[in-house]
């Protein structure tokens, strides 16, 4: 992965060196600017991930020469640098857009935080921006994102989820696009190139649903004229999405909490263990800790999938 390119604009030259070393020693890619023209020119020419500006220039305000950078690039945190620390003008380069305001001289271990979490505050709008692009393609979803303040919370939940390999559950009433958000953050993660297998566990008949879950092979009930690969299998790699989780009996939640400890299941009429790389993404329209209370649910099952939940709010809202 290449270093993330930071630009730092001060017209005091020892300070631009200073901060270009220590920068640099932790492994970012760095470009100086000691003055706001040359700064402008640079985020013309490079691609940029975050900015330092000191609040002074010599002809130019930092405030204003930070408006000038993000329009340019307009996701890229800016922090302001000054040794003329007021609370008024801190406010101010808040208001303006600033990511934070340090107050010369700062401690290092303050500014490579700054750094750090506007790095991932950078990353996380491209990744919901990418989200937004992706789910408004594919699915025609470009209004209800746009305009709902919660759906924009969601985005951000489903785009910091698909960084990590988690259990997610999402909750929802019915038709609010749990498959929809499912589907989303597979092409989000890494997992993106393998398969996604959708399984809603309340349209199929409790008799047959461990043989589409697990597959079965040849003669291992009367019907059975062939082997079947089960959606588990076919997710091998990728990602199985299994809506309605809680409709499952409670014998399909023991054999599914097996899958998640052990990383392997049997088919029906199989002796051979099979081993399966899959994330689980899980979706219900019920309220799960209520199940778990009345002994619908079991208990270790909900702990195993209910790692990160997602709450889509109801389309009227």
């Amino acid at each position: 992965m290449a270093a993330e390119n930071i630009l730092i604009v001060d017209d005091d030259k020892n300070m631009l060196e200073v901060l270009s070393l220590r920068l640099e020693a932790e492994g970012y890619k760095v470009t100086a600017a000691a003055g706001a023209e040359d700064a402008l020119k640079m985020a013309k020419d490079e691609l940029l991930d975050l900015a330092l500006v000191d609040l002074k220039l010599a002809g130019k305000d930092g405030i204003e020469l930070m408006q000038d950078l993000r329009r340019i690039t307009p996701e890229m945190p800016v922090i302001i640098l000054t040794a003329y620390g007021t609370i008024e003008t801190a406010v101010e380069a808040m208001k303006q857009g600033a990511y934070s305001y340090l107050t010369k001289p700062f401690n290092r271990r303050e500014l490579l935080l700054q750094i750090k979490n506007g790095l991932e505050k950078s990353s996380l709008s491209r990744e919901v921006r990418r989200l937004k692009a992706l789910v408004g393609e594919r699915y025609g979803f470009e209004n209800i994102i746009g305009k709902s303040k919660k759906m924009q919370e969601v985005m951000e939940q489903v785009s910091r989820a698909a960084e990590t390999e988690s259990n997610v559950c999402i909750f929802g009433e019915s038709g609010v696009g749990k498959e929809l958000m499912a589907k989303s953050l597979h092409l989000l993660s890494s997992r993106k190139d393998k398969p996604f297998v959708a399984i809603n566990c309340a349209a199929i008949p409790e008799g047959l649903l461990e043989g589409e879950l697990f597959g079965y092979e040849k003669g291992a009930f009367t019907g059975a004229v062939r082997n079947k690969r089960g959606f588990f299998a076919q997710a091998d790699g990728g990602t199985i999405f299994l809506d309605e989780v809680s409709e499952m009996s409670e014998a399909m939640q023991a054999k599914l909490l097996r899958v998640l400890q052990e990383k392997q299941f049997h088919t029906l009429g199989g002796e051979k263990s099979i081993e399966v790389d899959v994330r689980i993404l899980t979706a219900t329209n019920k309220n799960l800790e209520d199940e778990v209370k009345s002994g619908a649910f079991r208990e270790d099952l909900f702990y195993r999938i209910y790692v990160i939940p997602i709450h889509l709010p109801p389309l009227r809202e």
